[in-house]
This record gives C-alpha cells, sequence and structure tokens, in this order.
C-alpha cells in the first residue's frame, strides 16, 4: 500500500512539474500572446484524448471492482456453506457428549449400586451379624439389585 502511495506522489509531482515547465517554456519561447493562445488551442485535441483515456480508466476500475465484490460475494456463500456444516458437525459432536456423559453417569450409578451389593454380600456372610439385621441387608441388597436391573433396561431400551 505504501509502495502505491510513493508512486501515486512521484506521478502526481512529475505532473505537476511539467505543467510547470510547459508554462515557463511557452512564456520563453513564444513572444506573443495571440501565438501564445493559437498554441493552446493546439492542445484541444490532446485534452479531449486524455479526458477520454480518464474516462476509460474510470470505467476499467468499476469493471475491476464489480469482479472483486463478485469474488467476495462467492467467497463469503462458500464461508456461509462451511459455517452451516461445521454447526451441523458441532450439534452432532454435542449430542454425542450428551450421550457419553448420561452414559458415565450412568456407569458411575452401576459401579455405586454394585459395590452396595458386594457390601451387603460381606455383611449377610459375615456371622457376627443378627439374623434381624441380616434380614434387613437382604431386603436392601435386592432394592439395589431392583435398581440395577431398571437402570440396565432403560440402557438396553435407548440403544434400541
Amino acid at each position: 500500500m505504501k509502495t502505491i502511495f510513493n508512486s501515486f506522489f512521484l506521478l502526481i509531482t512529475v505532473t505537476i512539474g511539467l505543467w510547470v515547465a510547459s508554462s515557463f517554456l511557452i512564456l520563453y519561447f513564444i513572444d506573443d500572446w495571440p501565438e501564445r493562445g493559437t498554441f493552446g488551442d493546439m492542445f484541444g485535441a490532446v485534452n479531449a484524448l486524455f479526458s477520454g483515456l480518464a474516462f476509460a480508466g474510470l470505467l476499467y476500475s468499476i469493471f475491476q471492482n464489480k469482479k472483486q465484490i463478485l469474488a467476495q460475494q462467492e467467497e463469503l456463500l462458500l464461508n456461509r456453506k462451511e459455517l452451516l456444516k461445521a454447526r451441523k458437525v458441532q450439534e452432532k459432536t454435542e449430542k454425542a457428549l450428551e450421550e457419553q456423559a448420561q452414559h458415565l453417569k450412568d456407569t458411575a450409578i452401576l459401579n455405586g449400586l454394585n459395590t452396595l451389593v458386594t457390601y451387603f454380600n460381606f455383611q449377610i456372610a459375615d456371622p457376627s451379624v443378627s439374623e434381624e439385621l441380616r434380614e434387613q441387608i437382604k431386603e436392601k441388597r435386592k432394592e439395589a439389585i431392583r435398581d440395577i436391573d431398571t437402570l440396565i433396561k432403560r440402557q438396553h431400551d435407548d440403544l434400541m
């Protein structure tokens, strides 16, 4: 960007320099004002040529800008499509993570219930536990086993 600005500044400086130099050359070499006017009128066609070239340059730059804008719009459309794809993938990933978290939670519950059943089995097998307490422990063990069965059935139903 800086080199474009420097080139543009140099072009303007050279153009103004040529314009000032041509003024001094005309004043120096042509003595009479009517002859100077006639000399200036000779460049009317050149003025029209440069004006036409400037207009053509303007049209060309507008055409190039239009092409760049169309390319940017196409790029934005492609980006939008890619973002939609990424969003769908992210939603699927989020759903899978939620399912995985639920499975981990269920696994933790199953492990806890299994630990309880193992503990109850040790308590039932302990000869120092009274018969009345042993019956209460057996009921708790049955309840834990029912919870395990319910959890396993729910997992099986979720898979189907």
